[in-house]
């Protein structure tokens, strides 16, 4: 098995806490009890290197800012903690936990063209920036031109993940002059 098949971050260690080798991770995904069923997590050092680690414990309450504690085995100390800073924790897509009907994680659905209502072609969906209100869908148009889009009932109006499509409605001064032209 190729730890490139590790694909999905769900949290980046930020800081070791305490002195025995546990770590704060911040977490990238919406199901933190996922946690507590992983016997072990790709992490992606920043220099990239890759390596499996046995998570050895978690701990999920009390903590907030969306972080929880995590231990390896084999990780003791606050040195060992602090070398995996800014490391990336990732999982198999099969170890995804399942959605419900119309929902998606937003890694299938980059890359998707958008299109109006009417079918006129608005880019590539290349990111979603997450925030407390809403997510944010970043439309690349070609070049450095992108078009920001609440991700909200009224603007995203379909996804079709077997044409890998979203069609959105623009509604009035969502788009500058300059990009009006779709």
């Amino acid at each position: 098995m190729s730890l490139e098949e590790w694909t999905l971050v769900i949290g980046e260690i930020v800081a070791p806490f305490g002195i025995r080798g546990e770590v704060k991770v911040r977490l990238e995904t919406d199901f933190p009890d996922r946690f507590y069923s992983l016997k072990q997590v790709c992490v992606r050092l920043p220099s990239g290197a890759m390596r499996l680690m046995e998570i050895e414990d978690v701990r999920l309450h009390g903590l907030h800012k969306g972080q929880i504690l995590l231990r390896f085995r084999n990780v003791a100390t606050v040195e060992m903690a602090e070398a995996l800073r800014g490391a990336v924790l990732r999982i198999r897509p099969e170890e995804a936990v399942p959605l419900p009907p119309n929902e998606f994680y937003i890694h299938e659905l980059i890359g998707f063209e958008v299109v109006t209502q009417e079918g006129a072609f608005l880019g590539r969906l290349k990111e979603v920036l997450r925030y407390p209100a809403h997510d944010i869908y970043v439309v690349s148009r070609g070049g450095k031109n992108e078009v920001l889009l609440p991700a909200v009932r009224e603007i995203v109006r379909a996804i079709d993940p077997q044409a890998k499509r979203i069609e959105v409605k623009l509604l009035p001064g969502l788009l500058s002059p300059d990009e009006q032209e779709v």
